[in-house]
């Protein structure tokens, strides 16, 4: 009786958890790979669906592809575009910012979290997503250090 308890609710649990990301990517994506360790050594617990039709879900969430990046994932109902530091998620769950669908670091930035490469890092934009399609920066950063706030 125990064990069927356990099934029945343990996957209830997991996406009631606000540190659950539910991602999509790439089957050879290895940055993809990268980011995900780089959030689960932040406490994030991380579903990897790995798939060669993976921009079905940015469609779904409507994410332009100025805004995309090489991985999407669903987190507390937000999407998280790309190599988002996790300072950035961290805001966006605990503000909630009214009308965002999410977060985006677009392209693939060299020395954000998932993509260092020795020494090399660009300073480079993260995104608020809006419903209607706009955005706004939330900041500019340099690996995952916020350098400049954007608001």
């Amino acid at each position: 009786m125990k064990k069927y308890f356990l099934t029945l609710f343990l996957p209830l649990s997991l996406f009631a958890n606000e540190k659950f990301i539910d991602l999509y990517s790439s089957p050879t994506c290895g940055c993809c790979e990268s980011w995900v360790t780089y959030m689960q050594e932040k406490g994030y617990e991380v579903k990897v669906t790995k798939s060669n039709d993976f921009y079905k879900i940015k469609d779904e969430y409507k994410i332009k592809p100025q805004y995309q990046s090489c991985h999407t994932g669903i987190l507390g109902g937000y999407v998280i575009e790309g190599h988002v530091p996790e300072n950035a998620i961290t805001w966006l769950l605990e503000n909630k910012p009214e009308n965002v669908i999410g977060i985006s670091a677009p392209g693939m930035p060299l020395g954000s979290p998932g993509m260092k490469q020795g020494d090399n890092e660009e300073e480079y934009p993260v995104l608020l997503l809006y419903k209607d399609g706009s955005h706004r920066l939330y900041g500019y950063f340099k690996g995952d250090k916020l350098t400049q706030k954007g608001f």
